[in-house]
């Protein structure tokens, strides 16, 4: 006669969901708190990002804040990593949708319109002020810089994957990317000054000419 196998207890199932829940809610405590960190950057600068600024913006006690940012350069680092990420999320889910509604023949219109308003938010303009402040400040320098480097590998990849028209033109897409990159920036640098909308949205049709000449050179 076989043996019955022994039965598993339920207990470790019951132990994890409070542990999953502790995980949910600590997720969103330190998004809350990242997402103020973002905020008071945008308005006050990187002289007046504190943590002490931060928990006036949100409903979390001081010892949730030491918790998961024990010190200022460790809000910093984090933060750093979050609006880089946060923009990446944004522009995959952005240009993913926005091209389930387009003609795939406009590809590269969808892609470089959705790579300008990646620029046009608040974890963006967060990542100018710490860009900015990072050339008078060594300590920052030493966070930023490495963390933007690592960052772009990752946002070159996940990009070709995005967009797999660009398939066997690596080089070529970095070149592209660079191009988008570097015009959007001074574009946006220079929006107060560029005040009327026509210039400004000539300069981008100029670029989405750029980028398509540049894929086709790589595809001839």
């Amino acid at each position: 006669m076989a043996s019955t196998p022994p039965r598993r207890s339920a207990m470790p199932d019951a132990q994890s969901e409070p542990q999953r829940w502790q995980q949910r809610k600590a997720a969103a405590t330190r998004k809350l708190i990242l997402d103020a960190a973002v905020a008071c950057l945008v308005e006050g600068g990187y002289a007046r990002l504190t943590t002490v600024d931060v928990l006036t913006r949100v409903n979390v006690s001081r010892g949730a804040m030491h918790h998961h940012f024990a010190a200022r350069a460790d809000l910093v680092t984090a933060l750093i990593d979050h609006v880089l990420h946060q923009r990446l999320e944004r522009f995959l889910s952005d240009y993913l949708s926005a091209l389930r509604d387009s003609d795939p023949a406009h590809a590269i219109e969808v892609a470089t319109q959705v790579h300008w308003q990646s620029l046009e938010t608040p974890e963006f303009a967060a990542y100018l002020e710490l860009a900015m402040a990072a050339r008078t400040d060594a300590e920052l320098s030493a966070l930023l810089v490495p963390a933007t480097k690592a960052f772009e590998r990752t946002w070159i990849a996940e990009v070709e994957k995005a967009l797999p028209y660009w398939s066997g033109a690596s080089a070529e897409m970095l070149l592209a990317n660079d191009v988008a990159a570097a015009l959007h920036l001074g574009l946006l640098i220079n929006t107060p000054f560029i005040e009327e909308p026509a210039r400004r949205e000539a300069v981008r049709r100029v670029l989405v000419d750029v980028v398509k000449i540049i894929f086709m050179k790589a595809k001839a």
